[in-house]
């Protein structure tokens, strides 16, 4: 768990990178699953947070046979899932664009309603098979 200041999001997104390298992602997949974990972390402390560093945020891995899920707590006020949704993506401006990289990024995504300590989202990667992929020793 670590506080939910901006400054400290790059522990998360090495963990990311990390374990995205050690299951044999290429680097472009590896970059859009840092990029994916990064921007909900960073919603998490815009929106949930408010953007006061006095929350706090966890991240869990678990490297599963035919997939990585990232799994993303945090303590703040219960977000409702059907309130989260991207902007136009012809509405150009900054920001905004967290959830449409989130879909675009994972194969799903999902909010743990029974969670009731916060929030706890879910980010699901599949493996190729395995005869796609460079496997390690």
């Amino acid at each position: 768990m670590i506080s939910a200041e901006p400054r400290l999001l790059h522990i998360m997104r090495e963990v990311v990178r990390y374990y995205a390298r050690d299951v044999g992602f290429p680097e472009s997949e590896v970059y859009r699953l840092v990029l994916a974990v990064d921007e909900a972390a960073t919603s998490a402390i815009r929106h949930t947070y408010g953007s006061r560093p006095n929350g706090r945020l966890a991240l869990e891995v678990r490297n599963l046979h035919d997939r990585l899920e990232f799994v993303i707590e945090d303590t703040g006020p219960k977000v409702r899932s059907d309130a989260i949704r991207p902007r136009a993506l012809d509405d150009v401006r900054p920001g905004g664009l967290g959830s449409f990289f989130i879909k675009s990024f994972t194969d799903s995504s999902s909010c743990d309603e029974a969670f009731t300590e916060g929030n706890r989202l879910r980010l699901v990667k599949f493996k190729r098979p395995c005869d796609e992929c460079v496997c390690h020793d």
